[in-house]
């Protein structure tokens, strides 16, 4: 039985560290080409070496969430309480305004065409009683969507439900905005 070839350091052994060398004498063609069989698929090792895993970052950033929640848990609640308090405040605020502005609105239905008529009234005067009328059902126009937003958002904020929160922040925005249109 032949020996094996020895094993050295040649570079013209491919370049390779370790290849065998080659028998002195080749041949100076090639042998054709054999059929290779098809090589088994690779199966995925664990990385080697120190590396963080996904799952434990993504772990240690929600533990983190969750420190910060519990570290913030009275503001947070104050938060809340605040907001419960002034929600019912602007409902209280708008039932005792509307009963004002109500009477106020009643008799300026009546008395500004009255006034119209009568050539009595200065002008200055009638205009001031058309705005009085006016800004009365600007009023009750805010006052009309006041009372069908806060209910929802006074709901909300008794059950911590932050998905209602969230839809009703767009008619909350809309109804601050009426509100500073009455001041303009």
């Amino acid at each position: 039985m032949p020996t094996p070839p020895k094993e050295t350091r040649k570079p013209g052994a491919a370049g390779r560290i370790g290849a065998p060398t080659r028998p002195a004498t080749r041949p100076t063609t090639r042998p054709a080409a054999r059929p290779t069989a098809a090589r088994p698929t690779a199966v995925a090792k664990p990385a080697a070496g120190n590396y963080v895993h996904f799952s434990d970052k993504m772990t240690s950033a929600l533990m983190n969430i969750n420190d910060v929640i519990e570290d913030n848990k009275g503001t947070l609640d104050s938060i809340q309480d605040m907001a419960l308090q002034l929600t019912r405040t602007v409902i209280v605020l708008r039932t005792v305004v509307m009963k004002y502005v109500g009477m106020v609105d009643n008799i300026l239905e009546t008395a500004v065409p009255i006034m119209e008529k009568l050539p009595i009234f200065p002008e200055n005067v009638k205009e001031f009683a058309r705005d009085a009328l006016a800004l009365a059902k600007k009023i009750s126009t805010a006052s009309e969507m006041a009372e069908k937003v806060l209910p929802g958002v006074e709901a909300s904020l008794m059950t911590a439900d932050v998905t209602k929160l969230q839809t009703s922040s767009g008619d909350v925005a809309n109804l601050t905005k009426a509100l500073q249109e009455i001041t303009l």
